[in-house]
């Protein structure tokens, strides 16, 4: 007994002394790295796992349904991107001013951040709820009638809740920046949670369908945004922001808000101006494949919500080491945010894929559908475990020091000559379907993760926006 209790005594210590040689610096110790990742993992698999779940009952009320929800992600996704950037902005200019010692530009940021990512929203929010029925005829023109008019009905539903989405996001984008991920977490199982037992009820008890759907989806959102502004107004945010620092506008915080958000704006509207060509592709394939396109991304979703974590995780860490001014250790973390993002990529397969046939038995999905499902995932996990990391936390580890043009630049190239151009080439003009399209995604996957390995190495993005 005591032979075992001395063995696991060492096991813990060359473990710890392995942490500590990994994670721990001057700036963080592993124990600090870990309180912010397992919040951010558990936030990511909480979403994930709830969008999981919605998507099912989506699922069982109609194919159709499922369908209207995957023609509208990308659009709705235009509007989202606005706002999103902002936050992802605010994100890294938070961090860089706690790195710097700088609290009350923190606080004078942090209202900026709220009060423009809102505003966006609703300015965004209107244009979007009045044009709806155009946009879904005029790029969808081939789907079913009944497709479309769910469609329509569930993109003004998400129109009119990105307006409290956007408060929840840009609070959270302050609670990320300076590190207390534990508030992000919580609030996420908040907004989740309603989320998730609002849609049981309007779509599988009440059996309202699509309009189900959107209640819930606002319902949450009107609920989690107020918490949030609650949490970031409140004397334990620790930032003593008042209601006034949010509607007054500070002209040089809010022109820097801008200039960083702009190239994050850029490639998420160019980005998922491409997802709907992609999107439009396949509606020519059926509502078999839309379906089977839908379920196949809602699963991939739960296994790379770790390796978002991760990658949500570079931009406080590297950030507050460009805004302590030191580029080596900045370099330092970003190695290991990548070894990390691979990490959590290949325990998230080996943990999920067992279980695998449980989770697409939750969508009730038709038979015929299945099979394309299989076909998707199988296509994709090499490419996940191999270029992932490299693709997506990567590009966070360099706008972390302020690289965004660069990134932004090659993720929108890549995108548009690989997904849109290579998809459109393969999927369409040599007959490859829906393969053809998840084929060409690992293709961008690798074209990214070489693009921005070289840009690492050369040492050019470690630069700092002070």
């Amino acid at each position: 007994m005591k032979s075992e209790w001395k063995t696991g005594l060492k096991a813990r210590t060359s473990a710890d002394n392995f942490l500590k040689k990994s994670l721990s610096s001057n700036y963080f110790t592993y124990q600090q790295i870990f309180e912010m990742l397992v919040p951010l993992i558990m936030d990511q698999f909480f979403v994930s796992i709830i969008g999981l779940l919605t998507t099912a009952m989506i699922s069982s009320s109609s194919q159709e349904s499922v369908s209207a929800v995957s023609l509208v992600s990308p659009i709705y996704a235009m509007t989202y991107a606005i706002f999103s950037s902002i936050s992802a902005a605010g994100t890294v200019i938070i961090a860089q001013y706690k790195g710097n010692g700088n609290m009350n530009m923190v606080k004078k940021a942090a209202g900026q951040i709220v009060m423009f990512t809102v505003v966006s929203a609703i300015f965004f929010s209107i244009v979007l709820s009045f044009f709806a029925g155009s946009l879904i005829d005029a790029m969808f023109a081939d789907a079913d009638i009944c497709v479309k008019n769910k469609a329509t009905e569930y993109l003004i539903g998400c129109a009119i809740s990105c307006i409290f989405l956007s408060l929840y996001m840009g609070c959270v984008a302050v609670f990320r920046g300076i590190g207390q991920t534990k508030i992000c977490l919580k609030l996420s199982m908040i907004i989740n949670l309603i989320h998730l037992f609002a849609s049981f009820i309007f779509i599988n008890i009440l059996r309202l369908d699509i309009i189900g759907t959107s209640l819930s989806l606002n319902l949450a959102r009107v609920i989690g945004g107020g918490v949030a502004l609650y949490c970031l107004l409140g004397e334990k945010s620790g930032l003593s922001i008042r209601l006034k620092d949010i509607m007054r506008i500070n002209g040089s915080i809010l022109t820097s808000v801008i200039q960083t958000s702009i190239p994050f704006a850029m490639e998420q509207l160019c980005f998922n101006g491409g997802a709907i060509l992609v999107s439009m592709f396949i509606v020519k394939f059926g509502t078999k494949s839309v379906a089977a396109n839908a379920v196949a991304n809602s699963t991939v979703a739960v296994f790379y919500a770790m390796g978002l974590a991760v990658s949500n995780l570079a931009v406080p860490v590297v950030g507050q080491c460009i805004g302590a001014g030191d580029r080596r250790m900045a370099k330092n973390y970003g190695k290991k945010m990548i070894w990390l993002g691979e990490f959590s990529i290949l325990l998230s397969l080996a943990v999920m894929v067992p279980f695998l046939k449980l989770i697409l038995g939750l969508y009730q999905a038709p038979a015929d559908t299945i099979g394309d499902i299989y076909k998707l995932l199988v296509i994709i996990t090499l490419p996940m475990v191999l270029f992932w990391s490299t693709s997506n936390v990567l590009p966070n580890v360099l706008r972390a020091a302020g690289d965004v043009k660069f990134t932004s630049y090659v993720s929108l190239g890549v995108m548009w000559i690989v997904r849109v151009g290579l998809s459109y080439l393969v999927s369409i003009k040599l007959g490859a379907g829906i393969v053809g399209v998840w084929i060409c995604l690992g293709m961008e996957w690798l074209i990214r993760s070489i693009i921005f390995l070289l840009r690492f190495h050369s040492e050019k993005w470690l630069k700092t926006l002070f």
